[in-house]
């Protein structure tokens, strides 16, 4: 997938995790959404299950991962490896 594409699909699955997100605290805070199409596709306990799946199912980049929280993360890909980093 084209990076430019990539990014316009991590923007629109972002701007549907915000619409959802309400909904999915407090019950799922601190697990992960897996979203493809700006639909939401499964909640999952780490990031890791969350990126296997999406890319079992979607691809490379034809999907996201977002933490579901309150609070902005940073959630570069290293992240995933060493836990999260909270940005400032």
């Amino acid at each position: 997938m084209a990076q430019a594409a990539r990014r316009e699909e991590i923007e629109r699955n972002f701007t549907a995790f915000e619409s959802l997100l309400g909904g999915l605290l407090p019950e799922k805070a601190g697990q992960f959404a897996l979203l493809s199409n700006r639909k939401l596709i499964g909640v999952f306990s780490n990031a890791i299950d969350a990126l296997t799946e999406g890319h079992d199912r979607f691809g490379d980049g034809n999907f996201s991962v977002q933490r579901i929280t309150n609070r902005p993360l940073d959630l570069g890909f290293l992240s995933y490896a060493s836990g999260e980093r909270v940005t400032r």
